[in-house]
C-alpha cells in the first residue's frame, strides 16, 4: 500500500495534534488514564479495557463533574452505528466493577435517572511535560524510552515530517497493526466489548461468597440426591454476603428450575425467572445465567428460537463452559439437528468428561436411532461408573429399539435388582419373559410407580395402549414436564406418530415440522 493511499491523519501529526495531549493524561484516585497510549492503570498495574469501554471512560472523564446524556455518549462513542442503550448500560456496569465501586462511598460514575451519567471522582489533568521529560515512564514500561521523546535522534521537530521520518519503519509497521486491530474491534461491535470485558471482572469481592458459590456449583453438577437443596442454601448465603453477585443468582435459578421438574410448582419457575433476570441485569455477559435462561425458554416456554439465541450467546461468552455446550446440545437434539447436537455434546465431553455428559451423548445417539453407537457409549459409562444408575434406563431402551430383547431384559433385571426388587418379584418377571416375551417386561415397567413422564408414555405406546399414552403425554403437557421436548425424537412413540393428537401435541409445544 503506497503512502499516498494511506489515510493522511496517520501520516502527519500537526502541532495541534501534539498540543491536544494536554487533554490526554488524567489522574483520579489511584488510577492513571493515558488517552494517547490508550492505557488505564491502577498503582502501575494495567487494567485491560475493550476499545468501546475505554472510549466511554475517556469521554466521561473529560466531562467529569458534568452530566453526559446517554444519546450524547452514544453519538460520541458510536458515531457511525445504531447501538442499543442496553450496550451502553452494560459497559457502564463493567467500568464500575473494574474501578471498584461499592456502597461505602467509593464511587466513580453516577447515574442520573432517565438522563445519563456523571463522572463524580475528582479528576486531575497531568502535565504532558512530565511524560516528555521521562518523569512518567511508568506509562511506558514496555518501551525502551518514553513515547513523547519523538525527536530524539531523528533530527526533526515533532511538529513536522511523516511518521516514517519521526518513528522509523518498525514503529510505522506497529502503527499499521494497531490500525488493523482497531478496525477489527469496531467491526465486531458491542458484543465483543461485552464478552471481553466480562472476563476481566472479578466474580465478587467477598471471598466467602465465592467459596459458597463454588460449593453450590459443585453440588449442582454432581447431581446426587439432596444436593440441590443444599446448593440452594449455599447460593442464598452467597447472595446475602454479596447482593450483587451475578453467578450466585444464576446458581439459584439453576436449582429452582431443577426443583420445578420434581415439584411442578410454577412458583419455582417464577423464582428461577426472577433470579436469572437479576443475574443478567448485574452482568449481561454471564454465561451461566444465559445457559439457565435457555433452559427455561425451551423446557417451560417452548420458545426454542429465543432459547437457541441464549444458548449460543452463553457458548460465545464462555466456550469452555461444558454446561453451556451441553444445554445447547440438548436443545439442538430436541429440534432434530442431531449432527449439531453431537458436535456441541462432544465439546462438552472434551471439556468435562463426566458420567452425566457422556451419558447425555448416549441419549442423543439413541434419539438419532444410532442404537449401536448409543449402546457403546452408555456401556462405557456403565463400566467406568457402575453407580451411575441413570445409564441403565437408556441402555434398556437402546437394546429394546434394536429388538435385542434378551439384552434389554438382562439390563432391566440388573437395574431393578439394584433398586431392591425381591427374589419373588424377579422370579415372576423371569417367568413372564420366558412365556410372553418383551411385553411382559413392558407391563412390569408400566406398573412401576417410579416410572413417569416420557418413559411411561413410550412404554404404553409400545404396548399398543394408545389412549393411555396420550393421557400421559397430556398430563406432561399440563405440568410442563422437561422430557416433553423430546417427544418429536423419542423412538418409543413411533406407534402413535400417525395419530392426529400427536401432531397437535407437537404444534402446541412448537416442535411440529422438524
Amino acid at each position: 500500500m503506497s503512502l499516498e493511499k494511506f489515510p493522511s491523519f496517520f501520516l502527519n501529526f500537526s502541532e495541534t495534534d501534539l498540543s491536544e495531549k494536554n487533554d490526554q493524561l488524567f489522574s483520579f484516585r489511584s488510577f492513571r488514564l493515558d488517552v494517547f497510549e490508550r492505557r488505564l492503570s491502577n498503582d502501575e498495574v494495567t487494567i485491560p479495557l475493550t476499545p468501546k469501554a475505554f472510549d466511554v471512560l475517556v469521554y466521561l472523564v473529560r466531562q467529569s463533574g458534568h452530566l453526559v446524556e446517554k444519546q450524547e455518549l452514544l453519538n460520541a462513542v458510536w458515531p457511525d452505528a445504531v447501538v442499543e442503550e442496553a450496550n451502553l448500560s452494560r459497559i457502564i456496569h463493567t467500568l464500575r466493577k473494574l474501578l471498584g465501586e461499592d456502597k461505602n462511598g467509593n464511587r466513580f460514575i453516577e447515574t442520573v435517572a432517565t438522563k445519563g451519567y456523571r463522572f463524580v471522582a475528582e479528576v486531575e489533568k497531568l502535565d504532558p511535560q512530565r511524560i516528555e521529560s521521562g518523569q512518567a515512564g511508568e506509562f511506558d514500561s514496555n518501551l525502551q524510552k518514553p513515547v513523547a521523546s519523538f525527536e530524539e535522534g531523528s533530527g526533526e521537530k515533532a511538529s513536522g515530517g511523516s511518521v516514517l521520518s519521526r518513528f522509523g519503519l518498525g514503529a510505522f509497521i506497529i502503527l499499521l497493526a494497531l490500525v488493523s486491530m482497531t478496525a477489527s474491534w469496531h467491526f465486531l461491535g458491542s458484543r465483543t466489548d461485552n464478552i471481553e470485558a466480562h472476563k476481566l471482572i472479578p466474580e465478587t469481592r467477598s471471598g466467602e461468597a465465592l467459596q459458597l458459590y463454588k460449593q453450590g456449583r459443585f453440588l449442582v453438577e454432581r447431581r446426587h440426591k439432596g444436593d440441590y437443596e443444599e446448593a440452594l442454601i449455599h447460593f442464598d448465603r452467597a447472595i446475602g454476603l454479596d447482593p450483587n453477585y451475578a453467578n450466585a443468582y444464576a446458581g439459584k435459578a439453576d436449582v429452582k428450575v431443577v426443583q420445578f421438574w420434581g415439584s411442578s410448582s410454577h412458583d419455582d419457575i417464577s423464582q428461577a425467572r426472577t433470579a436469572v433476570r437479576r443475574a443478567i441485569e448485574l452482568e449481561g455477559a454471564n454465561a451461566y445465567a444465559h445457559t439457565v435462561l435457555c433452559r427455561i425458554l425451551t423446557t417451560y416456554d417452548w420458545d426454542h428460537q429465543e432459547a437457541e439465541k441464549e444458548c449460543r450467546l452463553a457458548v460465545e461468552l464462555d466456550p469452555k463452559d461444558h454446561e453451556a455446550q451441553k444445554e445447547l446440545a440438548f436443545l439442538l437434539n430436541s429440534l432434530g439437528r442431531e449432527n449439531e447436537a453431537l458436535e456441541a455434546m462432544d465439546r462438552a465431553v472434551a471439556i468435562a468428561p463426566t458420567s452425566f455428559n457422556k451419558r447425555s451423548r448416549g441419549l442423543i445417539l439413541y434419539h438419532s436411532r444410532r442404537y449401536d453407537d448409543a449402546i457403546a457409549q452408555l456401556e462405557q459409562v456403565d463400566q467406568t461408573d457402575p453407580n451411575y444408575r441413570e445409564t441403565s434406563r437408556w441402555l434398556i431402551r437402546s437394546h429394546q429399539m434394536k429388538k435385542d430383547y434378551q439384552k434389554a431384559f438382562e439390563c432391566y433385571i440388573q437395574m431393578i435388582e439394584q433398586s431392591g426388587a425381591s427374589f419373588e418379584e424377579l422370579a415372576t418377571l423371569r417367568s413372564g419373559f420366558e412365556g410372553d416375551g418383551w411385553n411382559a417386561v413392558l407391563r412390569h415397567m408400566e406398573g412401576n410407580a417410579s416410572l413417569r413422564t416420557m418413559f411411561l408414555a413410550g412404554t404404553q405406546a409400545q404396548l399398543g395402549e394408545t389412549e393411555k399414552a396420550f393421557a400421559t403425554l397430556e398430563e406432561m403437557y399440563k405440568r410442563r414436564a422437561i422430557l416433553l421436548i423430546t417427544s418429536a425424537r423419542e423412538p418409543t412413540l413411533d406407534p402413535i406418530r400417525e395419530d392426529p393428537r400427536y401432531t397437535n401435541l407437537l404444534k402446541r409445544i412448537h416442535l411440529y415440522g422438524l
